[in-house]
């Protein structure tokens, strides 16, 4: 059995913990650290087979086989540098700092040279195992590969890409959720205020959006085709989408998307 321990139980490291402890026969025995040890506890008590590690120290005690580091990019050099000072030769650290190459980590590493360093970035969705996780990697093995992606495709899907595309990957992975649910609460508020109950309007809208993104995307012409296609003349619909039209929507959501890959890459 692997021994996985997560560094930084935030909403991001316990939604993978969720999503990954959801399977009860992962072959995986995952354990959790934060130095806010309320956090720690709180994690512990609520998530159901996750295990607490006390001290970094133990991660060579306990025979850990895989770090997860999902601190704040400024934590990221000091904790790897603590950590190299164990004996964790052979061992694979993932990273899911924003911003945070992987020659950056894999240089922290002095003593333990031959660490294998992936480099992940997952989404707010891997605790309802719909996230969709990204790996790149310079240096590890098939093997670890080949164990983090099955590990992390119990949280949902997961896709390898070059660390240069990493940038934008956040953006439209990462971050995106937060601009699909500003989307989402936009019409349901609109629902709400006009009469509907809010599980009546969450449960349409919902329904209405994947709906319309999974036929898009086994429609064989152009996206904006279809929308032509929708937009009957006279219709309801050909309204509304002139506003979204002369209000440059989709520039909007391409700013928003620049913006943020801007910050993942500095």
């Amino acid at each position: 059995m692997k021994k996985v321990l997560f560094i930084g139980l935030g909403h991001m490291g316990t939604a993978l913990v969720k999503g990954i402890l959801k399977n009860p026969n992962n072959g995986i025995k995952v354990f959790g650290y934060d130095v806010i040890k309320e956090v720690q506890e709180k994690a512990v008590k609520n998530i159901k087979g996750l295990n607490s590690l006390n001290d970094i120290s133990d991660i060579e005690t306990k025979n850990i086989d895989f770090i997860v580091i999902g601190t704040r990019p400024i934590d990221v050099e000091p904790l790897c540098s603590e950590i190299d000072q164990l004996n964790i030769n052979g061992k694979t650290i993932i990273c899911m700092a924003n911003a945070v190459t992987i020659d950056t980590v894999q240089n922290c590493f002095k003593q333990n040279e031959n660490v294998m360093v992936i480099r992940m970035m997952p989404n707010m969705n891997a605790s309802i195992q719909k996230s969709v996780t990204a790996l790149a990697t310079k240096n590890a093995s098939n093997e670890k590969i080949n164990f983090v992606t099955k590990m992390f495709e119990l949280c949902g899907i997961v896709e390898n890409v070059s660390e240069e595309n990493f940038g934008t990957l956040t953006a439209i992975s990462g971050c995106s959720p937060s601009y699909i649910i500003s989307f989402y609460k936009a019409m349901t508020d609109y629902a709400i205020s006009n009469g509907f109950e809010k599980e009546q309007a969450f449960r349409i809208i919902e329904e209405a959006i994947i709906g319309s993104v999974v036929n898009a995307s086994k429609s064989e012409v152009s996206l904006r085709t279809i929308v032509d296609q929708i937009c009957v003349p006279n219709g309801s619909t050909i309204e509304g989408q002139k506003v979204l039209d002369n209000k440059e929507f989709e520039n909007i959501i391409k700013e928003a998307l620049k913006a943020a890959e801007k910050k993942a890459v500095s």
